[in-house]
């Protein structure tokens, strides 16, 4: 059992120590608090002077932290350094007010069981240790809790004791819910850190295949281009129009091969990034007009006239979608471009007004090979390429459709400094 606890994996500090500085600037303020009322209300005589200057080394310490969580630092030994320190407070706190009659001592329990979150079974250990010796002690010398001279008696013992109780599960529920909270979010943000970067290492790999298939395919899919034209223009000269439309056919057929081709060897982004500068909506529009043709591509007003992001890239990634948008339309159009400004992310949106698509169908467009064209006019890889290079730019590509009214993809990354 030791040794599955031993195994498990801990939190960091950067995930437990913002929480464990918040919970300090909770324990100042109830301490102080504590100490007023027990002055004020309850009349107890402590030596106040000295309970004050235990508080005063708590908010010290925590101001030193703040420049720690505010910064970001990896410091792994500061949170069980922290815990620790906690635990001498407490017992310097409940030393000068009635020691183990001090209902309040319940508190140890806080600073275990944030240790038993936080930290590995070793450190967990030393608090349990450091917590029990420490509680022990004060059985062994403390300053009495007296009002008027006389010892706290039993009924405010009882009310001060389920105070404690009911203040020690509070804080144990809160810390921990948040803190593992935390963790749920940082596994979710690693686990998706992980799926773009294996859809990284999949375009790269598709990147090299579609190359060196492009390198030995070159030659023999030339060679094919010319035997076909000169085909051509021999049954041309024949008449054998049966024949010039094979040759044609051919020659059409090889033209495709090089185009799935060059849509496999979509570059990707260097490492590091490439340069980035403003790309101009018009003129990323006009580059789009060229690649689908005669098709109309409509740009609409959406506050952005100019982009911020590596040119090359943003073409790659919107060219499959407008291309897909002019298929849909069956190149009667139009295609309609958006870019604008949402909330700190630019959405590049097209649209188109074909017949949408179903639920089943949105649901699976992206996947790899999956197309709904007829067999010979699509790969299935021009939104699945879209999006690995959408993911590189930090982005996604969303999908919304309906049966009959169309369909809108959308391009979002984190937003530059764009230009309005």
């Amino acid at each position: 059992m030791s040794e599955d606890r031993r195994s498990l994996p801990t939190l960091g500090p950067e995930v437990a120590l913002p929480w464990l500085w918040r919970l300090r600037w909770v324990a100042v303020s109830g301490q102080t608090l504590t100490l007023l009322f027990a002055a004020l209300a309850l009349e107890v005589e402590l030596p106040y002077v000295a309970l004050g200057g235990v508080i005063a080394i708590t908010v010290v310490t925590n101001l030193a932290l703040t420049w720690v969580v505010r910064d970001h630092r990896d410091w792994g030994g500061l949170v069980p350094g922290v815990l620790c320190l906690d635990i001498l407070l407490l017992t310097a706190l409940l030393y000068l007010s009635g020691g183990p009659k001090n209902p309040f001592s319940f508190l140890y329990v806080v600073h275990v069981a944030m240790a038993a979150v936080t930290l590995s079974l070793p450190w967990t250990s030393l608090m349990v240790g450091l917590s029990a010796a420490c509680y022990g002690l004060l059985f062994a010398a403390h300053v009495p809790l007296k009002v008027e001279q006389e010892e706290i008696g039993f009924p405010l013992y009882q009310a001060g004791t389920w105070f404690s109780v009911s203040l020690v599960a509070a804080l144990v529920a809160f810390y921990t819910g948040r803190v593992t909270g935390a963790l749920r979010s940082r596994d979710r943000q690693l686990a998706q850190a992980r799926e773009v970067a294996l859809r990284n290492e999949r375009l790269a790999s598709l990147t090299t295949l579609a190359a060196g298939a492009a390198h030995e395919l070159g030659t023999p899919l030339g060679t094919i281009a010319v035997v076909a034209k000169e085909l051509e223009l021999a049954a041309d000269g024949i008449e054998q129009p049966e024949l010039a439309e094979d040759a044609r056919l051919i020659r059409s057929q090889v033209d495709r091969c090089r185009e799935i081709l060059d849509r496999m060897s979509a570059s990707t982004l260097t490492q590091g990034g490439p340069a980035t500068g403003p790309v101009p909506l018009a003129e990323l529009a006009e580059s789009l007009q060229q690649a689908i043709g005669p098709t109309p591509l409509r740009v609409e007003p959406g506050g952005l006239e100019a982009i911020v992001a590596p040119r090359a890239e943003l073409l790659q990634a919107l060219l499959p979608l407008v291309q897909n948008a002019r298929d849909a339309s069956e190149g009667a159009g139009p295609v309609h471009l958006q870019a604008q400004a949402v909330e700190g992310w630019i959405e590049v949106r097209v649209r188109d007004e074909g017949a949408g698509m179903s639920d089943a169908v949105l649901a699976r467009a992206g996947e790899p090979f999956y197309t709904t064209k007829e067999p010979g006019q699509g790969t299935g890889l021009g939104l699945h390429v879209a999006r690995l290079l959408a993911e590189q730019l930090g982005g996604d590509v969303q999908l919304a459709s309906e049966v009959g009214r169309g369909t809108t993809a959308t391009l979002r990354f984190p937003q530059g400094e764009a230009v309005t």
